[in-house]
């Protein structure tokens, strides 16, 4: 080729590399931005990364307690992770925040994303001498899987962590040593796992530079240095930062060892297995049967299969793989998350420096292209949760071409305004997915966890993972809305924003639908109300061998498993519905009630309270009325196999609470 060919076949790919990030960082932007903005970023760990930064940039290190309600004690973020990672970003606090608030931690982890993209596409470039493969390079980095699926965490330090091992070996293979120091230094202080990772790393760059006396040397160094870094990590700085009364709890490798020191024992004594602890279960829980499996299957489908033509890029990863599968969280076993977040920033650079190898640039670039398209398969096909073990997260974060990704089930831009009406000083508690929006708060705790709160701001529906869907109902509606010492202030269902107030003549009117059970319609499908409300029944069902109340009851069976089936009449977006109902079951688990509108909204309920000696106890739920309410739903279920008998449902509707001046 020609000199003014070679110039023109580089500007091509340097178009297309610029095309490729322009497009795949738009596209980043737009969905961490998007998710946050429509209250689909959550607390952890979203919320006290927020808190951090802020803390940080005020030169401070004080609690944060948002924690609280996950271990039950106070503790800061440094006591959480031993990193420094968020206060190397304190300079773009004062230089964005002030502009994008809770956003600027996600245009941050996007542009560290495009920093290690463009580094895997320099690297690439430089070592095969291909541009081109260097392109194929960076769309592999962003298609796949472990890329697609950390959108699940909003924001992690890793997710940003992992970026420096592509920007450092970029540096490092072109002869900036300085800069690549400087990236060692910052990455040995990032995450307390980092000085173990880069130690591999440096094994594989002894591989390299074998024949570089200098360079051996040096890679020799920074190994040790990696090594004695990880050591003081965990032996003092860790230490050093935590409270004697709740020591570290984040070396959890329970199958190896209480700490670092001990799972090197047992890997160097047990090697066998320690090896079959890669594949196994040993979490006790046939359910977590094949996690380490699906990882190992997605990663080799999608392009990791060409490491084995040149084995010691495998080194690379063994840190990963390791922590990975010996922690005692199947969780982390997984796809999941960012679980695969490290594997998916270097696997592109081990896979397409091989690549490279072969002279034929047809064969290099047909695999290439065939790697990319088994990515993109993969990430599409693992992006429905009914495809994973875990199906963990919600699978509208990760896909804006989900028709509700822009168009979420709430007015978004009404709760946002009522974000406002909360005064900057006050003390807030906040469900998991609005708490993010007001974690740069000095006081600010995490629903349920309350203390000395003066403002709940919260989702009505389930928003606490660690809390049942019931539990949570109960907490929401019962010991607050219905609390007189606290008033809403702000209902755009399904947010409700209270008020802390004295409690004195609070009322709340209501409208009640009672049916008994007592009297079936002449059409025998319907039975009749205090309101002329028919609930719907299977005749059937209609039974009088047990009663809460009265003669009747409804008996549902396996065959015959609905009944009492509402669908209440003049009801208004923002109404509080209290639905109880008295049931008869064997088994405290079998019997549930249900509020449905479809697949936006389902609430059941099978937890029975107030049990009498005649063995009836009480069903409740409570829920706010959803913005489409035209299929709404109320019945009772035989969710089980033996037969349950359903009594005496209430429906209690309560007008809106909210001060008309202040709801929307």
């Amino acid at each position: 080729m020609n000199q003014a060919g070679l110039i023109n076949s580089t500007s091509r790919h340097k178009l297309a590399f610029y095309l490729v990030m322009g497009l795949f960082g738009a596209l980043f932007c737009t969905i961490s931005v998007a998710n946050h903005y429509y209250f689909r970023s959550t607390a952890f760990d979203y919320g006290p990364y927020n808190y951090a930064l802020k803390d940080y940039a005020h030169f401070r290190i004080t609690t944060c307690y948002m924690y609280k309600v996950f271990i039950g004690y106070d503790i800061t973020f440094l006591q959480d992770h031993f990193s420094l990672f968020l206060m190397y970003l304190v300079p773009f606090y004062w230089l964005l925040n002030w502009l994008t608030g809770t956003y600027t931690l996600l245009l941050i982890q996007t542009a560290f994303i495009l920093w290690g993209a463009q580094a895997t596409y320099k690297l690439v470039s430089l070592k095969t001498g291909d541009g081109w493969l260097g392109v194929g390079a960076v769309v592999y980095y962003f298609l796949l899987q472990g890329r697609n699926s950390s959108f699940d965490e909003d924001c992690n330090i890793i997710i940003m962590c992992a970026c420096f091992v592509p920007v450092f070996l970029w540096y490092f293979e072109s002869k900036k040593y300085v800069a690549a120091f400087i990236i060692f230094i910052l990455s040995m202080f990032s995450r307390e796992d980092m000085p173990l990772w880069f130690a591999f790393i440096f094994l594989l760059l002894l591989w390299w530079h074998r024949k570089e006396k200098k360079l051996v040397y040096v890679c020799l160094g920074y190994l040790a240095a990696s090594v004695v870094c990880f050591i003081l990590t965990f032996k003092v700085f860790i230490p050093l930062t935590q409270d004697p009364k709740n020591p570290y709890s984040l070396f959890n490798y329970g199958a190896l060892g209480d700490d670092p020191s001990q799972a090197l024992m047992h890997v160097i004594k047990h090697p066998i297995d320690t090896f079959e602890l890669l594949f196994r279960n040993h979490s006790g829980d046939p359910v977590n049967d094949g996690v380490k499996m699906e990882f190992y299957w997605v990663y080799l489908i999608s392009g990791a299969f060409v490491l084995f033509y040149r084995p010691q890029y495998l080194i690379w990863f063994v840190p990963l793989i390791a922590q990975k599968m010996f922690n005692d969280e199947p969780v982390r076993w997984s796809i999941e998350s960012y679980y695969t977040v490290q594997v998916a920033t270097i696997l592109p650079l081990a896979v397409f420096l091989i690549l490279g190898e072969p002279k034929s640039k047809p064969l290099r670039y047909s695999i290439a292209a065939l790697l990319c398209i088994l990515a993109l398969g993969v990430t599409i096909y693992e992006a429905n949760p009914a495809h994973r073990k875990f199906g963990y997260g919600n699978a509208v974060k990760r896909n804006i071409f989900a028709s509700s990704f822009f168009n979420p089930p709430y007015n978004s831009e009404a709760i946002h305004r009522d974000l406002e009406l909360i005064p900057p000083d006050a003390h807030i508690s906040a469900s998991a997915s609005i708490l993010p929006h007001l974690s740069q708060r000095k006081y600010i705790y995490e629903f349920p966890y309350i203390d000395d709160a003066q403002y709940l701001a919260i989702f009505a529906f389930h928003d606490f993972f660690k809390v049942p869907p019931d539990q949570y109902n109960e907490a929401v509606y019962n010991q607050f809305v219905f609390d007189p010492h606290w008033q809403i202030i702000a209902n755009d269902f399904p947010f409700l924003l209270l008020k802390k107030v004295n409690g004195e003549g609070k009322t709340i009117q209501y409208d009640s639908i009672i049916c008994n059970a007592e009297t079936l319609a002449p059409d025998h499908k319907h039975l009749l109300t205090n309101d002329n409300e028919m609930p719907e029944i299977d005749s059937a069902t209609w039974n009088n061998a047990r009663s809460h109340s009265g003669k009747y009851s409804l008996k549902l069976t396996k065959d015959k498993p609905f009944g009492m089936t509402f669908q209440p009449a003049n009801l208004q977006t923002g109404d509080i519905l209290c639905v109880t109902v008295w049931r008869h079951s064997d088994s405290s688990n079998i019997g549930a009630l249900v509020l449905s509108n479809g697949k936006d909204f389902y609430l059941p309920s099978s937890s029975g309270i107030n049990k009498d000696s005649a063995g009836w106890d009480k069903l409740v739920l409570y829920c706010g009325v959803p913005i489409d309410h035209t299929g709404f739903k109320i019945y009772v279920w035989n969710n089980g196999n033996i037969p349950v008998w359903f009594d005496d449902l209430e429906i209690k509707k309560y007008k809106t609470p909210a001060t008309p001046a202040i709801s929307h």
